[in-house]
């Protein structure tokens, strides 16, 4: 009894504490997003803490559930720890996933402002390729529908380049603006190098998929329980091996799977197979009732692998002791 309760402790613990942790740390990459060298730093702005506080609350619902089964690791508590378990999962999934949705949305609708995007500030050299490029004044004359113009002198750094004064316009392709994204300084692209994900899975897809699990209609549901299995059901490998680091390090690493599986899959770059592999004979027919056919099937499949796996490693267990 007590080590149930104690699961039900650190789920708690860990959801309000990772979330604020979670939220002060985005904000201030958000921050550094929009960051333009030369002007004040605004620290913990409404629209970025808010922007912050649902995302990081979702990643956070999303691991929650493979957090607390560390726990089942190292204290393990038979059938009582089970139920409670149980109960967690449909608190995340049933309740506070769905609640987090409408609150964001809620909140986005009554608080959350715009973003102010500040335009580049002069008396700064800004290299972009073969460019440096360096605003004598602030950009002036943007409006509601317009951009702002600055003037700024072009130089052209190779051998017989040449330098350039001309008026440039504040657009989203201008090479600054372009070859810096997501930043709005190039200076800090080039410090992080942040060309690629260095992550092998994307939250923003996956949320897109769960999100679209809370509709009304049905195949996106089927999609969405699909998911949620599967990642509730990595509490059955918490036991497999009787040296606790090899079981802490397969939960590390099906649970990564799990979620990079769920959001790379919905990557451009697999449209052309995933249409193909679900053209196939019962991935067609399943075609009709979910959205995701193979993924799915993946999900579904693995899930019962880890639950008929965790439940034959508890009766072994169990006989073992008699």
């Amino acid at each position: 009894m007590k080590k149930a309760l104690k699961l039900a402790l650190i789920y708690l613990i860990n959801l309000i504490a990772g979330t604020i942790l979670g939220t002060v740390l985005y904000s201030l990459y958000l921050n550094l997003l929009g960051f333009v060298a030369g002007r004040e730093i605004n620290l913990f702005r409404d629209a970025e803490l808010f922007q912050a506080l649902f995302f990081v609350m979702f990643c956070m619902l999303i691991l929650i559930i493979p957090l607390i089964s560390y726990y089942r690791i190292r204290h393990p508590g038979g059938i009582l720890q089970f139920v409670v378990y149980i109960v967690l999962c449909a608190l995340t999934w049933a309740l506070l996933m769905p609640c987090s949705f409408k609150l964001r949305d809620f909140c986005e609708r009554r608080f959350v402002k715009e973003v102010y995007n500040e335009s580049l500030s002069p008396n700064y050299f800004r290299r972009v390729d073969n460019d440096v490029y360096f605003f004598t004044r602030e950009f002036s004359g943007s409006t509601a529908g317009s951009v702002g113009v600055a003037p700024a002198v072009k130089i052209d750094t190779r051998e017989y380049g040449v330098v350039e004064y001309e008026d440039v316009k504040d657009y989203s392709n201008f090479p600054l603006n372009r070859k810096a994204y997501p930043f709005r300084e190039i200076q800090l692209k080039k410090i992080f190098n942040s060309d690629e994900n260095p992550l092998p899975f994307d939250f923003k897809s996956l949320q897109s998929m769960i999100e679209k699990g809370y509709s009304f209609k049905l195949s996106n549901f089927l999609m969405l329980v699909s998911f949620v299995l599967l990642l509730c059901s990595v509490y059955g490998t918490t036991n497999l091996f009787d040296w606790r680091l090899l079981n802490s390090v397969m939960l590390f690493i099906i649970t990564a799977a799990i979620i990079s599986i769920n959001s790379v899959y919905f990557a451009s770059r697999f449209n052309d197979i995933k249409a193909h592999i679900n053209g196939i004979g019962p991935f067609k027919a399943l075609g009709g009732i979910v959205s995701e056919p193979l993924l799915f099937v993946v999900n579904i499949f693995f899930a019962l692998i880890f639950i008929i796996s965790g439940t034959i490693r508890f009766i072994i267990h169990k006989h073992s002791k008699k």
